[in-house]
């Protein structure tokens, strides 16, 4: 048996471990699809109640902290230290990074003591300027993070970029995100998409616009609502506005929405899991994300393995979306372009099911987990050869 096929100790560092959000649904979709390794992930509580040592799934996770706000600084520090205790016994084949600064920085610090390589998966969410103001004390060892990993994994264009910007020489592999195909699927007939807009006060007539906002892409919510405004208003489409989320400062979109004067045309949804969250893209006409900030965009990916056709920022998620072909580019903050984004996509039904029929396609050809998780074994293989 090669070096490579064997079965690998793999370290996780990852600063935030939720399964089922964020790049915290990347390594559970990913470990589960590779068994044959052994995974140990070390991360910060997010309640203080949580165990301190339990197995989830594939994963041997640790938890670090009393899940206080200061455990994310202390992080790369505990972290690293916790890890050189495990690695005596252990002894890790390689580490994988997932994130940014904080776990870049745990494996930095954990490769300076042991020589052990890592993966870097950047996934920040965070836009360029802001990462830069953050961190701009500490930007040589920032730099560093980038620069040490002997693999480096890209999920889209614009961070591989942003990588080679800040020196890193060696070899960025892009690979995106992926979706869950058996979630993302079409189960909703029209009785039932119908009877979905009944419950939420829609009626018949009334196309829907559908976006999922998190406090991050907060921005995107508010560009959406003031662009309602024009929609409703200027150009006369009947249409409402769904915001999926539950992270949202809801107190201040609803101040904004009663400004633009569209109480009655935008809802605001909590979604339970992920199959609640498809069953509402399913039933929306159009889903629109104008958001600067999204690293990659899985929302974007799930609502075309939906049949939805999307509308995006063109600076924002390029590496999928091909402007009139996959999907649509807007402007922002441009709320009136975003609207007639919308308005040439609800008149255009020949564009509008090219793009419903071609996003579909493009995402079980290029983007289910199953094929990433393989392409990610190949990366696996590559941090263990000479």
């Amino acid at each position: 048996m090669s070096v490579a096929e064997r079965e690998k100790k793999i370290l996780i560092f990852s600063a935030v471990y939720q399964p089922f959000s964020g790049f915290g649904l990347s390594i559970k979709e990913i470990t589960d699809r590779l068994p044959e390794n052994e995974y140990y992930l070390v991360t910060n509580k997010f309640k203080a109640e949580e165990l301190n040592e339990e197995k989830i799934a594939n994963i041997n996770v640790r938890r670090l902290g009393q899940g206080k706000k200061l455990d994310k600084y202390l992080y790369p520090f505990r972290a690293a230290s916790y890890a050189l205790i495990l690695h005596k016994n252990i002894k890790f084949d390689f580490v994988w990074s997932i994130g940014s600064y904080y776990a870049g920085l745990a494996a930095l610090f954990f490769k300076y003591k042991t020589k052990t390589p890592y993966l870097f998966t950047l996934y920040s969410r965070a836009s360029k300027n802001s990462i830069e103001k953050y961190i701009r004390f500490f930007n040589p060892l920032y730099k560093q993070i980038y620069c040490q990993p002997k693999l480096t994994q890209a999920i889209s264009k614009r961070l591989g970029k942003y990588s080679r910007g800040l020196g890193n020489h060696g070899e960025i592999i892009l690979l995106p995100e992926g979706i869950d195909l058996n979630i993302y699927k079409n189960s909703l007939n029209s009785e039932l998409k119908q009877e979905i807009k009944k419950e939420l006060g829609i009626s018949t007539d009334e196309m829907v616009i559908i976006t999922v906002a998190t406090a991050v892409l907060e921005n995107s919510a508010i560009d959406l609502i003031k662009a309602m405004n024009f929609l409703v208003y200027k150009i006369g489409i009947a249409a409402k506005l769904v915001i999926l989320g539950a992270e949202l400062n809801e107190k201040n979109l609803r101040q904004l929405v009663r400004e633009q004067g569209v109480e009655d045309k935008v809802l605001f949804i909590a979604y339970a899991d992920y199959k609640e969250l498809a069953s509402y893209i399913e039933m929306a006409d159009i889903f629109c994300g104008p958001s600067v900030v999204e690293g990659f965009g899985s929302y974007f990916l799930e609502a075309m393995a939906l049949g939805a056709p999307i509308i995006a920022t063109s600076g924002n998620i390029p590496d999928f979306l091909v402007d009139g072909e996959s999907g649509l580019f807007c402007e922002t903050p441009n709320p009136a372009n975003i609207a007639l984004a919308i308005e040439k996509l609800l008149k255009d039904k020949e564009l509008y099911n090219k793009l419903a029929s071609q996003g579909k396609d493009l995402i079980i050809k290029k983007y289910s987990w199953d094929i990433i998780a393989q392409q990610m074994k190949q990366m696996f293989n590559k941090m263990v050869e000479g």
